[in-house]
């Protein structure tokens, strides 16, 4: 399926596929639209939750995952406890970074890693909290395609490991022990998955419509 999609890849020189997870291997909306459920409800008063949670899921939406203020301008716009901001912003946090969301691969999705699995080698680094992430690896169950040891989560080393810096690849033994870079492709949704593969030499496919 991989080989017929992407032709450019030179697939039989190729023994390692990696992937990155948020957007990628799941559509990163359903977590958002889970958790955001959650903090709304704590931060709602009047009645006005789905106003709140309408209001934060259009602003996400409209800046994207790397924004931090979605929550200081929810609690602004709101007009929710004033003088509490810092308390209710460091909640919003917590209740983020230690949610266990729902999420499912697509049948598609399925079909795919279970195909490279009996090929390549199959690694996924993942920027994020660690809680989080790993909440995520299992509500998607990636240790059936994807050995543990292999997956490397950001939020468990630092921010030096994050991509697109390359410090996650001393992680991952699979990569330790690949001398030829150009053996590896990686797949991602973001400019920095793309920065990412390129600094390492990886062959680099970006997430469209044929991965959906």
């Amino acid at each position: 399926m991989m080989k017929s999609l992407f032709p450019d890849i030179p697939w039989k020189d190729i023994t390692t596929v990696g992937f990155d997870m948020d957007g990628t291997l799941y559509d990163e909306f359903d977590f958002i639209y889970q958790v955001y459920h959650k903090i709304a409800k704590t931060f709602s008063q009047k009645n006005n939750e789905e106003e709140i949670f309408q209001f934060m899921l259009l602003r996400w939406l409209e800046k994207g995952s790397s924004y931090p203020f979605i929550f200081k301008e929810t609690l602004e716009t709101f007009k929710i406890k004033e003088g509490l901001h810092k308390k209710y912003i460091e909640v919003a946090l917590s209740i983020f970074r230690n949610f266990k969301p729902k999420l499912t691969l697509t049948n598609r999705k399925k079909i795919i890693l279970k195909e490279l699995k009996k090929e390549y080698n199959l690694f996924i680094v993942s920027n994020g909290s660690s809680v989080l992430q790993w909440n995520k690896v299992k509500a998607l169950k990636l240790e059936k395609y994807v050995d543990k040891k292999n997956i490397v989560i950001s939020g468990d080393f630092g921010k030096n490991y994050e991509k697109p810096n390359l410090k996650s690849i001393e992680m991952i033994p699979i990569l330790r022990n690949n001398k030829i870079k150009k053996n590896v492709v990686f797949i991602g949704d973001r400019d920095t998955d793309e920065r990412f593969a390129a600094k390492a030499g990886f062959h680099f496919i970006k997430i469209n419509d044929k991965l959906i």
